[in-house]
């Protein structure tokens, strides 16, 4: 187990780099900027590369996190932030402030709020229907997410097609070419909270996943659940409000690093941190990278996830249902 942990440690140095001298980025302008301070390389370096890097480790790791936490606390292998309504009612939230010229503080609050109120009702919809049910509580999350993306439309459509409209729109498909180091601060400052308490509470999700009547007998009752399930909630919408709506990184990345290291989540959730981060720092770079325009970051992780889950599904749909 403990090769497994160097190699991934290694593979991620290994990635960082790649992504950080991919582009316009390379040896010459890095030897350059050293020998002949190029102001142009330290600009390109400094404001739009690093930034962006680290924005897209960060909501990779906490959008895999959150993946891992809402799998386990709703005890379905298909559950993610998107399914769950959290992105939705996040994504609803951020273009709201948007369209009302909020600033960057602002569009975190919205994201946040919103996020809440979806899980909340989703929450409410799914106890008041069966509570005993995760299955309901699944189905309920799903119309919360349809109610909320409706909502979207609705605010898509009386945006002014001038100035927000575009931005709006260009934002919801997810994208870091805004990214820059006041958002980072934002995003930052709360993902490592969140992903750093996860991490710590990784042992207890263990029990969390289990049933109801198991966890409270385990010392563990339904407060702390929703208390975890709030935190992957916040750290998913400080990731939205920076980087838009980014699919199947809460849904792919938790299930590759189950198969590579087990169902313990004390292992679990720091390795899907891990591997999520790789994962939107390689699609970011693919998408600045294969075309002059750059392409939406949910086009590349649906090509690759919507492939990758549906043989993960073949092989263990008969586990899982």
């Amino acid at each position: 187990m403990k090769k497994k942990y160097f190699f991934t440690a290694f593979i991620f140095v290994v990635v960082s780099a790649f992504c950080l001298l991919c582009g316009c980025i390379g040896l010459e302008q890095l030897y350059s900027y050293y020998i002949s301070s190029d102001e142009t390389f330290g600009v390109i370096f400094w404001d739009l590369r690093l930034p962006r890097l680290i924005a897209a480790a960060l909501i990779g790791a906490s959008l895999s996190i959150s993946g891992v936490v809402f799998q386990a606390m709703f005890q379905n292998p298909l559950v993610s932030p998107n399914i769950l309504g959290v992105a939705s009612g996040a994504g609803f939230g951020a273009v709201l402030c948007i369209l009302f010229s909020f600033g960057a503080f602002g569009i975190s609050l919205g994201a946040f709020v919103g996020g809440v109120v979806a899980v909340s009702l989703a929450y409410l919809l799914g106890h008041f229907t069966n509570k005993n049910s995760k299955l309901m509580l699944v189905l309920s999350s799903i119309i919360i997410s349809a109610l909320f993306d409706a909502l979207i439309s609705l605010a898509k459509y009386t945006a002014d097609t001038e100035e927000k409209l575009p931005s709006i729109v260009y934002w919801l498909m997810g994208s870091l070419s805004s990214a820059n180091w006041g958002d980072l601060a934002i995003l930052a400052s709360i993902s490592l909270f969140g992903v750093a308490v996860l991490v710590a509470m990784g042992w207890k999700i263990n029990i969390l996943a289990l049933s109801g009547e198991h966890a409270i007998f385990l010392g563990q009752g339904r407060v702390l659940g929703i208390i975890v399930v709030l935190i992957a909630t916040f750290v998913t919408s400080a990731s939205i409000c920076v980087g838009g709506i980014v699919g199947w990184v809460g849904l792919l990345v938790p299930h590759i690093a189950r198969l590579i290291y087990g169902a313990n989540h004390a292992v679990l959730v720091p390795m899907s941190a891990v591997l999520g981060a790789m994962f939107l720092m390689l699609a970011d770079t693919l998408a600045r990278s294969i075309s002059t325009a750059e392409i939406p970051l949910s086009i590349i992780t649906a090509i690759i996830g919507a492939p990758s889950i549906a043989i993960i599904m073949i092989k263990k749909a008969k586990r899982w249902f």
